[in-house]
């Protein structure tokens, strides 16, 4: 059988960094739509699955949830991921309503036991309360391929990190690099969802899918859905969002070009102190200039400071350590940021 993979639409984000509030419906809506592209409804011999974050957050407004019920009705299985959860015991998650209609989302069913779910070749564990709990989850799937699935294909399908260097928080998991290989005995390949950007790691055998389109500019780069054949474990990546063509980085000063198709643009370049409200002045023209432009990020020099002088919907103060560490997701200076953040404030 075929199997149609892909990850993380985060559905409803709501980060604003280096966007408009009409840029950022438009983001909402892209996102949406690039979910919708991943997981085709034609051939129906191809099963969709898709490996967590279906939501940017665990509670989402109606509308959300009508995306949500879209994109979760075209795929035989839903994979919890950090994102869709809640530690909270007594509340009912936007992808918990989506089980209870009818889906088949893959949750654990409690905050206390080690869950996975076995369908034929595909070995499933969703996202957990604890990293102790996950890791036990992983291990009884593994025992469970060893039992029942001698000379035959397995795969384990996670979402998690890979490899992470820095100390989990709480509402994110880890696959070691050293647990990965022991599983690999049991598994043709574990495939990831969860870190936004696509990499291979083991000789190709753990497969972190990367996202279905970048949420801002630390998640760029070209997206791909993936065909699984379960008979001969051959993994073929087909791109759905190019960074070639969706991507520009402009000089400042210099000419700007047809942006036609472009959704975001880095402003680059440098100047002295008094270019700082020109700079502004060119950053509204880019805006100008592209219809279909979801962020454009203010990188020129200003005398020895960054400014950050793009038309965007400012974060409060007092919530800019939720903001930074919101718009590094799905980029590897995340946790770097998470570990920094907690030396700075302990």
């Amino acid at each position: 059988m075929i199997f149609n993979l892909f990850t993380d639409p985060h559905l409803g984000t709501r980060r604003s960094a280096n966007t408009t509030r009409e840029s950022l419906k438009k983001l909402q809506q892209a996102l949406y739509e690039a979910a919708l592209a991943a997981s085709p409804t034609e051939p129906l011999d191809v099963k969709n699955i898709c490996l967590g974050d279906l939501f940017d957050r665990a509670f989402n407004d109606e509308a959300t949830l009508v995306q949500g019920h879209e994109v979760a009705g075209g795929c035989k299985w839903t994979l919890s991921g950090n994102h869709d959860e809640t530690n909270r015991a007594d509340t009912v998650t936007t992808l918990a309503a989506l089980k209870q209609m009818g889906h088949s989302i893959i949750s654990a069913p409690d905050l206390s036991t080690p869950y996975f779910e076995a369908h034929g070749a595909l070995y499933f564990v969703p996202h957990h309360a604890s990293q102790e709990l996950f890791e036990k989850a992983m291990k009884e799937a593994a025992e469970h391929a060893a039992a029942n699935r001698e000379g035959q294909a397995a795969f384990l399908l996670l979402h998690c990190n890979y490899n992470c260097a820095f100390e989990i928080q709480d509402d994110t998991l880890n696959l070691p690099e050293e647990l990965a290989a022991q599983l690999l005995d049991q598994f043709d390949l574990i495939l990831l969802g969860h870190e936004h950007k696509p990499a291979t790691h083991l000789d190709g055998r753990v497969v972190i899918l990367g996202n279905t389109h970048p949420t801002g500019f630390g998640d760029l780069s070209s997206k791909y859905r993936y065909l699984l054949d379960d008979e001969t474990a051959e993994l073929t990546p087909v791109k759905i969002w190019s960074m070639e063509d969706s991507y520009r980085q402009l000089k400042y000063g210099d000419e700007i070009p047809d942006l036609g198709g472009v959704q975001f643009v880095d402003v680059v370049g440098a100047g002295a102190a008094e270019d700082a409200v020109a700079v502004a002045h060119y950053v509204q023209q880019v805006w100008a200039a592209g219809d279909d432009l979801l962020a454009v990020r203010n990188n020129v020099q200003i005398g020895d400071h960054l400014q950050d002088l793009e038309q965007a919907v400012m974060p409060k103060v007092s919530d800019l350590p939720g903001h930074i560490d919101a718009d590094l997701e799905g980029s590897d200076l995340q946790p770097l940021y998470r570990e920094l953040l907690k030396e700075v404030t302990a």
